[in-house]
């Protein structure tokens, strides 16, 4: 493949990592990355936590340095958007009228913020937090912003919560459900994390449908179901939606998400995808899913770039991903889809426990909250595809590292931050 060109459309964590392992396999051929935004691909977790709250600057959320595209011979198209795929020819038309050829494309568009679809939506002082820019405009906000309300109970509302309250914020979270976190964990970790936000003076309300948003003399109200909540900054956080417009476009199979197989390839045998805009058969969990997680653009992007080497390398991980709020890290992994019983571990009022997921007896995730060794015993168990029994899960005297004991050669994806080398 020395003489082919692969070309990258998205410029984030499924295409540093699609590009890294093409070359450390030995590609030599030509190498574009498109990314719409002006940034080098990087970090999105932490703009809802260290760069939120001031911590971290720009480089810092990088995954590689400049010097790491260009010693690999990646051309960058950055701040370019990619309109339109003409898979005959195999060339993708830029928004500024460029063709680039491709004999290899992949697409990690990854997904958009889901908007508000309320009267005041647009008002000066809604935001809505996806990127860089999104983050730095709602920091412009933050010194004349006494009181936030949070649209969105999920990770991202909760964790931005956290960040704020701990700065001195008067915050109000608004749940469209009856809990927190509600499509993500069961209802015993949900009541943790109300409880911690609570205790640092933060409200919820919960079961709020919201009618519109009104600004008079410069201050925001939140109208849900009767009540008003006042505000001079409002975030919202109520999900995200794949971004298959330029797929859709091009006349490859969508549903909720670029239609990928287990090798990330799409409806064209020349197209490949990865990260948040992909929906597939998860071999492990035997469903049909779209994950939102780094993880998940992390393992697609290096199993793309095997793909589009030729080599078989399917994707069979089970999923996981984290969130942290005050002083707590929830680490969550596989999947509790369909779960009829739970299992504690521990004491949720000392702040470190799991919740296990069972149906019919069969283990199928883990909540761990300040509990890392659960977790990555946890995952290498379903890995693994090893049983793990609910009297052993209740038991806080029984390692679950028994079951499935480290090895040495078991593979963990590469860390992508500023600490690494060019």
């Amino acid at each position: 493949m020395s003489t082919e060109r692969v070309v990258a459309v998205g410029a984030g964590q499924a295409s540093a990592q699609f590009i890294d392992e093409l070359r450390a396999q030995g590609f030599e051929g030509g190498l574009l990355l498109v990314g719409e935004e002006a940034h080098l691909p990087y970090q999105r977790p932490p703009l809802s936590k260290a760069f939120l709250a001031g911590v971290v600057d720009r480089d810092w959320l990088a995954y590689r340095p400049p010097e790491f595209y260009a010693r690999r011979g990646v051309e960058l198209r950055l701040g370019r958007r990619a309109a339109a795929i003409d898979r005959a020819q195999q060339t993708v038309l830029l928004d500024d009228g460029e063709r680039v050829a491709y004999d290899r494309l992949l697409l990690a568009t990854g997904a958009r913020p889901r908007c508000l679809a309320v009267p005041g939506a647009d008002l000066p002082g809604v935001a809505m937090l996806r990127g860089i820019a999104d983050a730095e405009a709602i920091r412009a906000h933050l010194p004349t912003a006494a009181d936030v309300a949070i649209i969105g109970g999920g990770f991202i509302g909760l964790e931005v919560a956290a960040i704020l309250a701990v700065r001195g914020h008067a915050v109000t979270v608004i749940e469209a459900g009856p809990r927190v976190l509600g499509r993500a964990v069961a209802p015993e970790v949900s009541a943790f994390f109300a409880a911690a936000h609570r205790a640092r003076g933060v409200r919820i309300v919960e079961n709020a449908q919201i009618a519109e948003i009104s600004s008079t003399a410069g201050a925001l109200a939140v109208d849900c179901a009767g009540e008003s909540v006042r505000a001079d900054l409002v975030v919202v956080g109520i999900g995200i939606e794949p971004e298959t417009g330029l797929a859709e476009a091009a006349g490859l199979a969508c549903r909720d998400g670029i239609l990928v197989d287990e090798r990330c390839r799409t409806s064209d045998p020349a197209i490949l995808a990865a990260g948040d805009c992909t929906r597939f058969d998860h071999p492990l969990l035997g469903r049909s899913v779209r994950l939102e997680t780094v993880h998940n653009a992390v393992e697609q992007g290096r199993t793309a770039a095997h793909s589009a080497l030729g080599h078989e390398l399917p994707y069979r991980q089970t999923p996981w991903v984290w969130s942290d709020q005050y002083g707590y890290r929830l680490q969550s992994v596989g999947d509790g889809f369909g779960y009829d019983s739970t299992v504690l571990r521990g004491d949720p009022a000392e702040g470190r426990f799991s919740l296990c997921y069972f149906s019919g007896g069969q283990f199928l995730g883990l909540n761990a909250v300040n509990r890392p060794g659960d977790f990555a015993a946890a995952r290498r168990i379903l890995d693994r595809g090893l049983s793990l029994a609910a009297s052993d899960a209740a038991d806080l005297g029984f390692d679950l590292g028994r079951i499935a004991p480290k090895r040495l050669t078991h593979w963990f994806e590469r860390e992508f931050g500023p600490s690494h080398a060019a």
